[in-house]
């Protein structure tokens, strides 16, 4: 049983907990209050480091998507150049001196190639920028092999090189002639040992390991290198089962390391097509410990944060109790006392006992007692954050990695953070209250700034400057920004350290500007290097006794002059990406009846080409077309002498490509089916279209002749 003010008994649940000491229930009070605060602390320790875990899987999987897209890189280029060596003429005349030539210039320029080489159809090289390699038989090799059988991009396991003993990745492509028939493999290899120069721009979190594994597990590439794990060792066995055992084609899991303790494992499995076994598997691994050290000290902290303030609210209550003792008058006296003295926790145990006044006097002191102790307390905590405030704001501007320098509107530094100290070698103590003239002198000519932006009430921008740092001159770029607040005025000036940014811009421009000459010099070399082709065969077909022998010699020339226009039309704009189809196609029609200008005497040409930028890949089989198409035209649309037009035209239409030769000759035969036709020339053409992923359509033209119709992606 439990009194209460008004004398009046009451029994409940409370009457244990009332009947205890002031000391117990306001320990009791001080917990249940603080039971939502921790538990809200100790939620958010958590969720804080469930954050951290997630951000640190994020990071492994960035780095694996990162080395996706650098093995990906790796195999276009492969493709595009074993394609580009395969359309050489050194290789398709199957020139073999002049293709040991063109592979050894190849391996001179480019130290990351181990081998490039050329194969027949039984496996022989017969063609290698090592001479060593000749004669050598790669039919036991899997990257020939699956060349040769899927007659797509075979890629070899982790091999050592047969002439150079050194560890490499082979690419092979197959050849095949007009008819489809395969004549062997173009290959090149790549030293495995340069994948470091690229993996060293990574930055890796701490105790992280890449490894690239061949289809039997066998480490092609192991970074950072370490005798632990060598090149051409396998894989852990537990962790190799661990990766057959996961059926999706890239995943993450946890499992132990072999350098002890848990890690952090993102695979990849690379293939050259979907449905064929994986060429590659790409295993980062990070250490569990150093991964989630910070979410870990993040929980440990918050714990640790939530004990404190429980233990504080504790010795608070256990305070409060032992300050408010005493009965009636007495109490109430030595209440007041300790209050008028300063004690906040002062308060009448009398209100609770006593006569009906003394226990209304009692309970007024109190009331008021708790209202001083409340406002107080709201002070002190406006105080304590006004303070976490201000260290908040402080460590914002020593954190930030710009120098920040603070200064009233006398002119005077207020402020100046670590790097700022730094940059200007001073101490705190020999900055802070001294005019910016005798403190820093270095901005003593930039007062003006920290004037006009006092005064306009906006920032000032200078850009640029040079300032010296560590006894070398740097670029700096500052701002100036005014502040106005709670009548408190004065200027921040923010100066950012640029030089190295300045540099690699300048080097980055320099890079490109070189690029682009080297590739006008290339466009311009092949340009040159096909008209002497060019050249050579013209003298040929002059010389040449058989008509026919001439015909071939001068339908030679303009498949060659069409792939020459190309290169002169880029070398010409500048563009190395991109060829303008309308110019292209007017030079190449005219450039064919030039050709052909016995037969073609009275023929008129008509062109209708819209210009229309296409890609490198596509404008070089669409001329080699188009040569096709308008050299039929020029041959079987007229009789000799007859007179006529002959209208080649292009557009871009839809995101398609058209390119149409149209004549108002003779026509075309009933039922005339150019698919059945095994003449050179038509089987190029099917084949160019086919490689353009286009479609050929052949219809009468309104004047009776014959209209030739292609149209591709472009």
């Amino acid at each position: 049983m439990c009194r209460f003010p008004m004398g009046k008994v009451r029994h409940g649940p409370w009457q244990w907990f009332l009947n205890r000491s002031i000391a117990t229930i306001l320990t009791g009070i001080v917990l249940l209050a603080a039971l939502p605060a921790m538990g809200v602390i100790v939620a958010s320790s958590f969720e804080a480091r469930h954050q951290a875990e997630l951000r640190a899987w994020d990071d492994i999987r960035n780095l694996t998507r990162s080395l996706i897209a650098l093995q990906r890189g790796v195999l276009r280029q492969a493709r595009g150049v074993l394609v580009a060596l395969d359309h050489t003429e050194e290789v398709r005349g199957r020139r073999l001196a002049a293709c040991n030539r063109l592979f050894t210039n190849l391996l001179r320029d480019h130290p990351e190639l181990s081998n490039v080489f050329l194969t027949d159809a039984s496996g022989t090289v017969v063609a290698s920028g090592l001479p060593a390699f000749l004669g050598v038989n790669l039919a036991d090799r899997k990257y020939f092999q699956e060349a040769m059988t899927t007659r797509g991009l075979g890629v070899s396991k982790f091999i050592y090189g047969r002439a150079t003993k050194k560890p490499i990745l082979v690419f092979a492509l197959p050849r095949m002639d007009a008819d489809g028939r395969l004549l062997g493999v173009i290959g090149m290899s790549y030293y495995l040992e340069g994948y470091d120069k690229f993996l060293k721009r990574i930055e890796l979190p701490e105790n992280s390991r890449i490894t690239l594994l061949d289809p039997d597990g066998l480490r092609m590439v192991a970074y950072p290198p370490t005798e632990l794990f060598p090149m051409g060792g396998r894989l852990v066995p537990r962790l190799w089962a661990q990766l057959a055992a996961e059926t999706a084609d890239e995943g993450t899991f946890i499992a132990p390391r072999y350098t002890g303790g848990d890690g952090l494992f993102s695979f990849t499995r690379l293939r050259l097509a979907p449905g064929e076994p994986p060429y590659m598997t790409i295993l980062v691994s990070a250490a569990c410990y150093d991964v989630f050290a910070d979410a870990d000290k993040q929980l440990r902290r918050g714990l640790l944060s939530a004990l404190i303030a429980t233990l504080l609210a504790l010795v608070i209550a256990r305070v409060a109790g032992r300050a408010a003792l005493g009965r009636g008058i007495a109490s109430l006296v030595d209440a007041a006392e300790r209050l008028a003295g300063g004690d906040l926790l002062a308060r009448d145990k009398a209100a609770e006992t006593g006569s009906l006044e003394v226990r209304r006097l009692g309970a007024s002191f109190n009331a008021m007692a708790e209202t001083i102790e409340l406002r107080e307390r709201e002070l002190m905590e406006t105080a304590a954050a006004l303070g976490r405030m201000r260290a908040m704001l402080s460590n914002i501007l020593e954190s930030m990695p710009s120098a920040i320098i603070g200064i009233d509107p006398a002119g005077r530094v207020t402020h100046i953070n670590g790097n700022a100290r730094e940059l200007f070698g001073l101490d705190a103590e020999d900055a802070l209250g001294r005019e910016v003239g005798a403190s820093l002198p270095q901005l003593s000519g930039y007062m003006p700034n920290v004037e006009t932006a006092l005064r306009e009430r906006r920032s000032q921008v200078v850009e640029k400057q040079l300032l010296p740092q560590h006894g070398a001159p740097h670029l700096m770029n500052m701002l100036f920004y005014p502040l106005v607040a709670n009548g408190a005025e004065g200027v921040v000036i923010r100066l950012d350290d640029v030089t190295e940014s300045e540099r690699i811009r300048e080097a980055v421009e320099k890079a490109l500007v070189d690029k682009s000459i080297l590739l006008k010099e290339i466009h311009h070399r092949v340009k040159n290097n096909l008209q002497i082709i060019l050249s050579f065969i013209s003298l040929q077909a002059d010389e040449a006794a058989d008509p026919a022998e001439r015909e071939r010699l001068l339908l030679l020339g303009a498949r060659i002059r069409s792939m020459a226009l190309v290169h002169q039309q880029l070398y010409n704009r500048g563009d190395a990406a991109t060829v303008d189809m309308g110019e292209y196609v007017r030079s190449l029609a005219q450039g064919v009846l030039s050709v052909f200008k016995e037969h073609t005497a009275g023929v008129r040409l008509v062109c209708d080409a819209r210009p229309f930028p296409l890609s490198l890949n596509a404008a070089v089989p669409c001329g080699l077309l188009l040569t096709e198409l308008i050299t039929n035209a020029c041959k079987h649309a007229f009789f000799p002498g007859e007179s006529g037009e002959l209208r080649v035209g292009c557009r871009l239409e839809n995101g398609q490509a058209r390119f149409w030769v149209e004549d108002t000759g003779r026509g075309v035969p009933e039922g005339f089916d150019h698919t059945a036709l095994a003449t050179m020339g038509m089987t190029l053409v099917r084949e160019l279209a086919r490689q353009l992923e286009g479609e050929v359509r052949i219809a009468q033209s309104p004047e009776g002749g014959a209209r030739f119709e292609i149209a591709f992606p472009a």
